[in-house]
């Protein structure tokens, strides 16, 4: 599921923070269980928003990270690595494991999100796909507004 981009998302947080009517309007239509009450849902968006960034950026470092290894990789000399490889090794594993506890800490938010906002997602989807394309969704509407 593609993630919506961190311009649209800081967008989204802003706009739940001011409690913005486009954003209410935007939550009913797509959430019509809640039965005009949108407060709990946008307290309940905003975390999980800001999970969803931190998860964007992080896949967004795993990407310039490799990317920056394979150049110095590909033209380094056979036997023992340089430093900068290593110092990219170094790094590479230390954005990895900062991918998978913002990876973790996305699959919390969507779960709180669910429980807090009283959505429940699709049999046979996983939550944070649910999650992901919800949020989508949302941002879509926000913008076509």
């Amino acid at each position: 599921m593609q993630a919506v981009s961190s311009s649209a998302l800081a967008d989204l947080i802003a706009r739940a923070e001011r409690a913005d009517p486009a954003l209410d309007a935007a939550l009913t239509a797509l959430a019509p269980s809640v039965g005009g009450n949108v407060a709990p849902l946008r307290a309940a968006l905003v975390p999980l928003a800001h999970a969803q960034a931190a998860l964007v950026q992080a896949n967004a470092d795993i990407g310039l990270v490799a990317d920056e290894l394979r150049r110095y990789q590909k033209f380094a000399a056979p036997g023992k690595p340089s430093l900068q490889i290593v110092q990219l090794r170094k790094q590479q594993a230390t954005v990895k494991q900062a991918a998978l506890i913002a990876r973790q800490n996305f699959a919390q938010a969507t779960h709180a999100f669910l429980r807090d906002g009283g959505l429940t997602a699709p049999a046979r989807r996983l939550p944070t796909d649910f999650a992901t394309a919800w949020l989508g969704k949302v941002a879509a509407a926000v913008a076509a507004e």
